[in-house]
């Protein structure tokens, strides 16, 4: 029964090209961007597929879900994402989990292939002890969020934005929160993000991944 309360949650776009990746482009087309997307997101899926707690996929465009049902693993139960805003999506996620009677959350993007494994059992770890954990992102905002409870105050602001991390730190704290940060880890945002990504990357957990990176050098692509 405990491992029931508990799930991984992942938020997802469909690899639509001009709707994913967009800041990408240029020097990345359209075409391209969504390709590696859909790359980046099915070898996240697979990462959990095997997970012994439970899993949850909250996707968009919501008239998409028959591409997602063609291709997450059967593990992943499928929502479509809630809300106008993505800090509002995020806030009707953690609501609905926890009306659901989980009091370990924690929501993982699909923009960090290369995040370790051992990053999202420490933020399970660290929900025994916090109500609030977090891993910081270096542009200034969090690739994980993990709450014990629901908290409509943490998401309110504009997301994507410089200061995101600290004000949620800050936020959490007023509002008596125990508050934990892991260690950093990246997003893949820009195009400038792909040598690092690139170094990062294996045939054991981001194979699709990497074999986008070797096509495009291959075509003499960035």
């Amino acid at each position: 029964m405990s491992a029931a309360r508990s799930v991984l949650a992942l938020f997802a776009k469909a690899p639509l090209a001009g709707q994913v990746k967009t800041r990408m482009c240029p020097p990345l087309d359209p075409v391209q961007a969504a390709e590696l997307y859909e790359a980046m997101l099915l070898d996240i899926l697979d990462q959990h597929a095997g997970e012994r707690r439970d899993l949850a996929l909250w996707y968009a465009p919501a008239e998409r879900r028959d591409w997602f049902e063609a291709h997450a693993p059967r593990a992943y139960a499928l929502y479509p994402q809630q809300g106008p805003t993505l800090a509002r999506r995020m806030s009707e996620l953690f609501r609905r989990h926890a009306q659901q009677g989980y009091t370990r959350i924690a929501l993982r993007g699909t923009d960090s292939p290369t995040l370790p494994r051992e990053r999202v059992e420490e933020a399970f770890e660290a929900l025994e002890r916090a109500d609030l954990v977090l891993c910081p992102d270096r542009d200034g905002g969090y690739n994980l969020i993990g709450l014990r409870a629901s908290a409509d105050a943490l998401f309110d602001l504009e997301m994507s934005t410089s200061n995101v991390l600290q004000w949620t730190v800050d936020q959490g704290k007023s509002l008596g929160m125990r508050v934990e940060l892991l260690a950093p880890h990246h997003d893949v945002d820009t195009a400038a993000d792909l040598p690092l990504l690139a170094g990062e990357l294996s045939t054991e957990r981001t194979p699709r991944t990497l074999a986008w990176i070797a096509r495009s050098a291959a075509e003499g692509k960035p």
